[in-house]
């Protein structure tokens, strides 16, 4: 199968033409030799068929004229007369010797009706004897004409029956006067015995040999017998008037034709194979010169052109006007082209469609190329600068993609004026671009280019009477880190990308160098990512309980809720892992496994103080959650709690975005019976027209304000306590942990104080034992 496969289509082809033809050859020899041998076997089923027509013809006539020669003496007044009157004369004068001889019959016999012999004779041994009722030949008589099968028969018939080892014809004939509608008087019925002289006698006639055997026991009666076929003989029933007979004819057959038949096969061989020959030589030199050949020198061009052999593009052939000729013409028009297109692509791959810059590719490439040359020549410095619009898509979605456009042409542009012809840049995709720097000078060198490239991008941009001014951020990584390890383009173009994030970070128009730490604090998120999913999956969150304290009544008010992450034998602060679960969606999951331990913990509380609440942090992403208050309800309504014992904290930065769908989802919740808390208030960015308008039952006033007090400052908390004395809200102040602050609030009007003046958060058995001791004190 190998060897065949490394064969070429020219061989190939040939050898599966000659199959082809074989094949052809032997199904046309095969259906010849099926015609040929169909014909000599309907030749000789038309032979059997004639053969046996003529003998059954034959054996016809005789019962024919047997049957008239019964009728005519049947149908005789003197034998009417006779069956009434026995008269000796009546047998002698008309059956003699001589008469049964020239009838060929060997008895003849008068029956009465009800079967019983009336009179008969019979030739014995060349002597005519007259016929004894006991002899069992009138019992086969007898048994004819008691057959039901003769009850109201008015004519003669034959009947053919095996008796004494030997076939009978007995024809018989009713007995009654010449008149017509005479009554029957009685049967007539003579016998011929069908022995050898007889059966030869009528096979001369026929001109067939054929003689009379009997029938199965089984067979007779039957409409139809099956025939019998041997390669000598045909066997088959007769019929007589009784239906079928007891006799089987056998008919001799001419010999077959087998050595016509074997002839035939043999000449038809040597013509299929001749024939074959002749067509396969014939359709292997004209494919060959034609067709083969000419494709093997196209496919000798093409090995050449695949490995490089040719310098220039192939020509192919061309030696007329046939269908490979302009096969031949279009490739060369095609490669051509190809070659052309080839070029052209060459330099598009490499090339960004819009601004003519570099793309991605010609980045790696160029890489690859400084990297080598950095190898060899450490005293230059590569730097790659990756920069980023800012607000861009903010300016493509308000102005228009046609002024985005405009805008990246013109930034390309003036990139490539900053440029010397060692340095290179790309637009990578989107607003982002890079630039390979080469540093001579060191990072002073790179630190002085890329404030002129701030510079140029700062310059304002005209198009159709408007003038759009943007700024870049940019992220600066050198090629060789601090160590002196160099890096590779991906781990180059990665280091470019942090510290590109960090200067956005840090606000626009600002660029960053990057450091080791960037790096650091990238694989930590990712760790602790991972780390935050597995408690999560493995229910390992913690909630702690902070009370708040109502400083009127020394009573607690209610609870805050705070989640808390056992980590490495400790607890990771939430300042690391809430923004971690806000970025990468974890907040949804976080926040519905505390709003569960709260509800679980939630009977425990109740069973101190019937009116504890627990106010429970609701994040700006799980507020846009639409199944928000549905899961909500479901989870209180199903531990059987009301409702107004869990109230809701949200920060200003909840409502900064989808106002409209916030305040929706905020109306909800206040309607399904939920009390709503606006904690951080004044640090964000809320209105107080939008303050009005939403359910929120109290304000929290921030640690950051509490600490003012302390220095002396009471201006911010005085105006957020009155503004809620106004709203009709309740104020909590968090982060209280002196006696003067408290003093100061509760001289304000504050009197809800949470902090650690009164107690830290704990878990809930801490707390259900501080709630205990203060019961008891």
């Amino acid at each position: 199968m190998y060897l065949w496969s490394r064969r070429s289509l020219r061989l190939k082809t040939l050898g599966i033409l000659v199959l082809l033809l074989c094949v052809v050859g032997a199904l046309s020899f095969a259906a010849s030799a099926w015609m040929l041998d169909r014909s000599l076997v309907e030749f000789e089923q038309r032979a059997v068929s004639e053969r046996v027509a003529r003998v059954s013809s034959a054996i016809q006539q005789d019962v024919t004229a047997r049957v008239r020669v019964a009728s005519d003496y049947g149908f005789w007044d003197d034998a009417a007369a006779f069956m009434e009157q026995q008269d000796e004369k009546f047998l002698s004068v008309n059956f003699t010797v001589e008469s049964l001889r020239n009838a060929q019959v060997s008895a003849v016999a008068f029956l009465a009706l009800d079967g019983h012999l009336h009179a008969g004779v019979e030739m014995r041994e060349g002597q005519r004897e007259r016929l004894d009722e006991s002899r069992p030949l009138v019992q086969h008589m007898r048994a004819l004409v008691m057959d039901p099968a003769l009850a109201g028969r008015s004519i003669g018939g034959d009947a053919k029956r095996w008796a004494d080892g030997q076939p009978l014809l007995m024809v018989f004939s009713p007995v009654r006067r010449a008149e017509r509608l005479s009554p029957q008087v009685g049967w007539l019925v003579l016998v011929q015995v069908l022995d050898e002289p007889n059966l030869r006698e009528l096979s001369q006639g026929a001109g067939v040999d054929f003689r009379f055997l009997p029938a199965r026991a089984e067979a007779l009666g039957a409409a139809a017998a099956p025939v019998h076929n041997s390669a000598a003989q045909v066997t088959q029933p007769i019929r007589d008037a009784l239906g079928v007979s007891e006799l089987l004819l056998q008919v001799d057959l001419p010999p077959a034709l087998e050595r016509q038949r074997q002839t035939g096969l043999l000449v038809l061989l040597l013509n299929s194979f001749v024939l074959v020959l002749l067509a396969a030589a014939a359709a292997v030199l004209l494919l060959d010169r034609l067709i083969l050949r000419r494709l093997a020198d196209f496919a000798r061009l093409a090995r050449r052109q695949r490995h490089g052999a040719a310098a220039s593009p192939p020509h192919w052939p061309v030696q007329g006007q046939d269908e490979l000729d302009q096969l031949a013409l279009a490739l060369n028009t095609m490669v051509s082209s190809l070659d052309e297109a080839r070029d052209e692509l060459e330099r598009d791959v490499r090339t960004d469609a819009l601004t003519g810059l570099g793309n991605r590719r010609q980045l790696y490439e160029q890489l690859d190329h400084l990297l080598g040359q950095q190898a060899r020549h450490r005293e230059l410095t590569l730097a790659l600068l990756l920069i980023d619009l800012d607000d861009f898509k903010l300016l493509n979605d308000s102005l228009g993609h046609e002024l985005g456009n405009h805008l990246l042409v013109q930034t390309g542009r003036r990139l490539k004026e900053l440029v010397r012809a060692s340095d290179v840049v790309t637009r990578l995709g989107g607003d982002e671009f890079a630039l390979i720097y080469v540093a001579e000078k060191g990072e002073l060198g790179v630190l002085s280019f890329v404030r002129r490239v701030q510079q140029a991008l700062a310059q304002p941009v005209s198009y159709q009477g408007l003038e759009v001014t943007v700024t870049g951020s940019i992220g600066i990584a050198y090629v060789a880190t601090q160590a002196g390890q160099a890096l590779n383009k991906d781990d180059l173009l990665r280091n470019a990308e942090l510290a590109m994030y960090a200067a956005k970070r840090a606000g626009k128009g600002r660029y960053s160098l990057f450091n080791d730490a960037l790096l650091g604090d990238v694989q930590e998120r990712m760790l602790l990512e991972q780390q935050l999913r597995e408690c999560l999956r493995q229910d390992q969150l913690e909630v702690w309980f902070q009370p708040i304290i109502d400083v009127r009544s020394g009573e607690v008010a209610m609870f805050e809720a705070l989640a808390r992450w056992p980590l490495d034998g400790g607890y990771c602060s939430p300042t690391r892992f809430i923004p971690v679960a806000e970025e990468t969606g974890l907040i949804n999951e976080l926040g519905a496994a505390v709003a569960r331990k709260v509800i679980a913990a939630l009977p425990a509380l109740l069973a101190v103080k019937a009116r504890h609440v627990v106010n429970v942090n609701l994040s700006p992403r799980q507020l846009m959650s639409r199944h928000l208050v549905e899961q909500m309800c479901s989870l209180v309504d199903g531990a059987g709690l009301s409702r107004d014992s869990i109230h809701f904290e949200l920060t200003e930065s909840a409502l900064a975005s989808n106002a409209d769908f916030a305040k929706q989802q905020l109306d909800a919740l206040a309607a399904a019976g939920f009390h709503l808390h606006l904690d951080d208030f004044g640090t964000g960015y809320s209105s107080l027209h939008r303050l009005q308008s939403l359910p929120f039952s109290t304000l929290k006033l921030d640690r950051s304000f509490v600490v003012m007090l302390g220095e002396g400052d009471a201006r911010i908390a005085r105006a957020i306590i009155s503004l809620a004395e106004q709203l009709g809200m309740q104020v909590i102040a968090e982060g209280i942990e002196t006696e003067a602050q408290q003093q100061r609030l509760q001289e304000l009007g504050c009197h809800l104080i949470q902090g650690y003046l009164h107690a830290r958060p704990m878990p809930l058995d801490a707390l259900l034992a501080w709630l205990a001791q203060r019961q008891v004190a």
